[in-house]
């Protein structure tokens, strides 16, 4: 019972946390807009932060797998605090590329760091649900947080969600110092982390399979974030009605986390991945031609629903497959949130030339397409059907993948 007591800590901080970072996310893009941004800067804006969190968090979880998780999940929330508090002084749309660069900086410290210490209490053949309910708590707060930081925004201003995203980092970070701690049975990793250990990861085929298909769907996922807002602006609607509807979606994405965490260790990984994967690009490629707030909510709803599914599936897989690799899983764990690094940067930049040169609707096209490639890509190299490592007692079923 013990075990489960940093879990349950370390998934309320996380969802206080992300409850601020949701708080102001989505309306970056209007607030850069302001600043006279282009598309392609706001493009700059959102590929800066995942840039910076993938140049640091290999050397990072590997410093984790042999130091420990918990001083640079500290650390992380607490720089977090810091660049909310720098967001206040940004007069021109660099500005805010450099800010969300050291925030991409604090959040290598932060989520995969807390997805390797998630592992690490983790039980095998258990990972599907296990981190279907750590997801449920980070995706809960990032849900929630779109509407609160619409309803800030409309009434009180844009400033006061950055004061709020300090107040909830520094509040994690005390929550974290005084009650979380690592597993006493964990083994610390010798390996090294960085670049190379990254690299040697990916030549594992399935582990390659798992990047693309990853990295694919973040493309697409980063152009939805940073263009949903100005499609949302565009048909007339309100800060509030996009805050309403970005919560809808990172709500719902909740709400099948747990369920489809339970799905991931009973069924075939690899192909609820591939179907939730492919609804979800279809829905994301569909979104500019909804004319009103009803169409635009019903496919962001359907489209949380679909990313859901497939985001415990995809972390178990990552998780199963470190594990047989004899991996640190700060290094895995640095892996699969690379992926989403990358389609991060790629997916905004891709989507904001796009939408210069042909307009914004082309964005949700073209990025869509990469997410289904990526699909593709996973199904040629991971074969449905087959377990990631043999099962470790006699009689225990390994997950399926």
């Amino acid at each position: 019972m013990s075990l489960n007591i940093p879990l349950f800590v370390l998934g309320s901080a996380i969802f206080v946390a992300m409850l601020g970072v949701g708080s102001i996310v989505p309306f970056l893009p209007l607030y850069a807009k302001e600043m006279g941004a282009s598309a392609t800067t706001m493009g700059f804006i959102f590929g800066a932060f995942a840039f910076a969190r993938t140049l640091f968090m290999g050397q990072i979880g590997g410093w984790s797998d042999k130091k420990g998780r918990k001083p640079f999940i500290v650390a992380g929330l607490f720089g977090m605090s810091i660049s909310a508090l720098l967001m206040l002084w940004a007069f021109s749309p660099w500005h805010l590329v450099a800010i969300r660069g050291l925030m991409g900086v604090t959040s290598a410290f932060i989520l995969p760091i807390s997805l390797a210490l998630v592992a690490d209490f983790t039980p095998i053949g258990k990972e599907g649900r296990m981190f279907g309910n750590f997801n449920t708590a980070m995706l809960l707060g990032l849900g929630l947080g779109p509407l609160m930081g619409g309803l800030i925004y409309d009434h009180m201003g844009l400033a006061v969600t950055f004061w709020l995203l300090a107040g909830m980092c520094l509040t994690a970070t005390i929550m974290v110092q005084w009650w979380v701690k690592d597993p006493d049975s964990i083994t610390r990793k010798s390996n090294r982390g960085g670049w190379k250990a990254q690299f040697a990861l990916l030549k594992d085929r399935r582990m390659l399979g798992i990047f693309v298909a990853r990295a694919g769907a973040t493309m697409a996922m980063g152009n939805f974030m940073t263009f949903l807002p100005l499609l949302v602006a565009d048909r007339g609607l309100s800060n509030t009605d996009l805050g309403v509807i970005m919560a809808a979606n990172m709500l719902v994405m909740t709400v099948v986390q747990n369920p489809a965490g339970q799905l991931a260790d009973r069924f075939s990984r690899v192909k609820i991945s591939v179907i939730s994967m492919l609804f979800s690009a279809v829905l994301k490629a569909l979104l500019p031609f909804a004319q009103g707030y009803f169409g635009l909510m019903l496919l962001s709803l359907a489209e949380g629903v679909s990313s859901g599914v497939a985001l415990p599936c995809l972390t178990a897989m990552a998780v199963s497959e470190g594990r047989r690799l004899e991996a640190g899983m700060g290094v895995t764990m640095a892996v699969f949130i690379l992926a989403m690094s990358a389609g991060m940067i790629a997916g905004p930049l891709l989507g904001g030339l796009a939408a210069d040169c042909w307009g914004m609707e082309q964005s949700f096209f073209i990025t869509s397409a990469f997410a289904v490639t990526g699909v593709i890509c996973m199904m040629v190299l991971c074969r449905p059907g087959r377990t990631t490592y043999p099962a470790k007692k006699a009689g225990q079923p390994a997950a399926p993948i």
